[in-house]
């Protein structure tokens, strides 16, 4: 005898787009006529993005203090790097700025919030990058060393002394 599944509920099925999201976080819309799929980031189209929207990010990083980022927050920074995000969000679409542009306002929103919510897995990883190489900093400079990221731990490096040189004798 069969039996009947029931149908998946409304937060079944969210978590379930949420997952797909994940794997697929790619998004079409059609605006101004056109259907545009904005897509994530690749990894070294990344750092060219990260490199030249570093000021956007270091504001992102500022916003977060609480532990939180919100989007009407980082709405706000868009227009203060105005020369940097609509052409790293015109690159992820692959339109150019001037076209996104000519958008009306409604598109504009909805535009730079699909990026935006496309991209932020990428966002946040900047982010993080940059609190925990503050973090290291910091840390370093309350225990008195001259640290960089890339340094290696005080304990790790080889003593230089004369009494280490290899005699010639």
């Amino acid at each position: 005898m069969a039996t009947r599944i029931p149908a998946p509920s409304a937060d079944d099925a969210a978590s379930v787009a949420d997952e797909l999201a994940v794997l697929d976080p790619d998004r079409t819309l059609e605006l101004g006529g056109r259907s545009v799929t904005i897509r994530e980031y690749g990894f070294f189209e990344g750092l060219d993005v990260a490199d030249r929207a570093s000021a956007f990010i270091e504001d992102l990083v500022a916003a977060t203090e609480d532990g939180r980022l919100r989007y009407a927050q980082v709405r706000r920074l868009f227009g203060r790097h105005r020369a940097v995000v609509p052409a790293i969000a015109a690159q992820a679409a692959n339109v150019e700025v001037a076209w996104l542009e000519t958008l009306a306002p409604g598109e504009q929103e909805l535009f730079m919030a699909t990026w935006f919510a496309t991209n932020s897995a990428f966002f946040v990883r900047e982010v993080l990058a940059e609190v925990r190489e503050a973090q290291v900093l910091a840390a370093g400079a309350s225990a008195g060393l001259s640290v960089s990221p890339g340094s290696p731990p005080p304990d790790s490096v080889p003593p230089s002394s004369l009494a280490d040189a290899p005699s010639a004798s």
